[in-house]
């Protein structure tokens, strides 16, 4: 009797190893290939699953490994393993930045650059005076009035200000208004005599929070807001080239959308993310004590080399600020 339960016991995790292992197996290899295909493709309809960081669906497949390594199938949970590193290093946002992040400081820069969402707190703004700024782009701006006395605590008289719906411009020099909406503000920045930048801050609109992705409405909710904020960056795009092409740009804010997302092609080609050639640290901006993606972003044009660019916990706000130091090239 004894023999007979010891026996049973023994296959019945065999049984179970039989039809989890292949289960498991064939589960993670559609997932990693789903994924894979998602994030190169970047198709409108899987926005739901591209809108989260890699890393997220990294664990994922971390998790499926260690499964598999239960079942005694060591081989299949280590090759399992290195396909979801793989994936992790091929779509992560410049995991470089970590390694620039041990490098010694650059030359001094020509212009430094912050760009913050400081969810309406003029504390936040305020803030930014420690850093030294020479250009300062806002998104859920504080308020004209509140901007004004901001630009005198930060410039003195130097300041100015270019204040829109949400998105608002403070500079160390005289700003001239070329265009705004409800999401963007275009103004040319004059630093000195001879210097004039356009700039531009903004804020898409703001994706759906949710995370039911067993249902349908979940992927064209995400699928509609990828589709609104592409025509925010196209008629954006399309106003920038209506614009004196021998002009230094800078363009930064709050872009709602991960780094890899599909709506930066829309960009003019002639701009660059700062972050992604002199990026240092962890970059991600949100949230300010968690930050898990960088949502918050500096893009410029070749009359820039980016230095130095750094996410720095800001005050007062769910958002880190971007600190882009940048040079004039000859």
């Amino acid at each position: 009797m004894s023999d007979s339960h010891t026996s049973a016991q023994t296959r019945t995790p065999s049984c179970l190893v039989r039809v989890v292992f292949p289960l498991v197996t064939g589960f993670s290899l559609l997932l990693f290939v789903f994924l894979t295909l998602c994030y190169v493709k970047q198709y409108d309809a899987c926005a739901a699953v591209t809108v989260y960081p890699s890393w997220c669906w990294f664990l994922c497949g971390f998790f499926l490994a260690m499964v598999l390594l239960r079942t005694h199938s060591r081989r299949t949970a280590l090759l399992t393993l290195s396909l979801w590193f793989l994936f992790l290093i091929v779509f992560a946002d410049t995991p470089l930045s970590l390694v620039r992040g041990i490098q010694a400081p650059g030359p001094q820069p020509s212009v430094r650059v912050i760009s913050l969402n400081c969810s309406g707190s003029k504390t936040s703004v305020l803030a930014l005076k420690q850093a030294k700024p020479d250009l300062i782009l806002i998104q859920e701006s504080p308020g004209t009035e509140n901007l004004k006395s901001i630009a005198v605590k930060l410039f003195g008289a130097e300041g100015d200000v270019l204040s829109g719906v949400d998105a608002a411009i403070i500079a160390r020099g005289k700003i001239e208004r070329i265009g705004a909406t409800d999401y963007y503000i275009i103004g040319k920045v004059t630093l000195s005599p001879d210097r004039e930048i356009i700039v531009v801050s903004l804020r898409l609109s703001t994706p759906p929070f949710r995370i039911d992705l067993w249902n349908p409405d979940c992927w064209r909710s995400f699928r509609d807001h990828r589709i609104k904020q592409r025509a925010e960056i196209v008629a954006l795009s399309k106003v920038m080239q209506s614009l004196p092409a021998d002009l230094p740009v800078i363009v930064g804010g709050d872009f709602n959308a991960n780094p890899r997302d599909a709506i930066f092609a829309e960009l003019p080609a002639t701009l660059h993310d700062s972050f992604s050639s002199a990026g240092r640290g962890w970059g991600n901006t949100i949230t300010n004590d968690v930050p898990f993606l960088r949502i918050d972003q500096i893009w410029t044009n070749d009359w820039f080399q980016p230095l130095r660019v750094v996410s720095e916990a800001a005050v007062d706000t769910d958002h880190r600020a971007v600190i882009a130091d940048l040079i004039f090239k000859p």
